[in-house]
């Protein structure tokens, strides 16, 4: 029995792994059960390549598959925001009260260097073939259990970024923490969240805009 025990554990360890496409399915699975807001708090960079604190609102509709970005911080970026829907990108810029309009396919938000929109797409970056991802690695963050994975994009240049960290709750498997960062290590955004909780939204109150805004469409 001494003997056999060994051989039961070896055998049975491999069915213990998880791979980052099923860890991810799970997570999709915990975020689309219904409307949900976050906040996330850490570091982003300017188009000028500067990095600065950030504070942001995030809300999400996954029946509508529309993602709503409000702006604390940076100062630059206060009371900015940026609605997300499958077709395209909106955003909203408050001191010119204007609303920039880009095809989902051109994604940008304006006033970042990276485009914040990508964070919602880590599993599709993989099913694409962007982002190959490594297994997921048992850790522990800010003293809960954690997944971490680190993927590394296939196509820097095109992409925009060359590593993506994420951080993974083992219990409520949801996000903790995401980062990119450049081929020569430097950070584009690094956003822990830190706040999550369901919420009841409409459509209606995630795609608005102030009536008199000026509207540019980009193609």
């Amino acid at each position: 029995m001494r003997r056999l025990l060994p051989l039961l554990l070896m055998f049975a360890l491999p069915a213990l792994a998880l791979s980052a496409d099923e860890l991810f399915d799970r997570v999709a699975q915990v975020l689309d059960q219904g409307a949900w807001e976050a906040r996330l708090q850490g570091r982003i960079v300017t188009p000028n390549g500067d990095a600065q604190e950030a504070d942001l609102i995030v809300k999400t509709l996954p029946a509508e598959q529309i993602v709503r970005i409000e702006f604390q911080k940076p100062d630059a970026l206060a009371d900015n925001y940026v609605v997300i829907t499958p077709e395209k990108v909106y955003n909203y810029l408050f001191l010119t009260n204007q609303v920039v309009v880009y095809p989902r396919a051109k994604a940008r938000i304006e006033g970042l260097g990276f485009d914040l929109s990508r964070m919602g797409d880590l599993r599709k970056l993989g099913e694409q073939g962007e982002v190959v991802w490594g297994a997921p690695e048992s850790v522990t963050f800010q003293k809960r259990k954690a997944w971490h994975l680190v993927g590394r994009s296939s196509d820097p240049d095109g992409a925009g970024f060359a590593r993506v960290e994420v951080w993974i709750d083992r219990e409520e498997e949801r996000p903790l923490r995401i980062a990119f960062s450049g081929a020569e290590g430097q950070v584009f955004s690094d956003l822990v969240w830190t706040t999550f909780q369901r919420a009841r939204f409409a459509k209606g109150e995630l795609v608005i805009f102030p009536p008199d805004a000026e509207w540019i469409e980009k193609r």
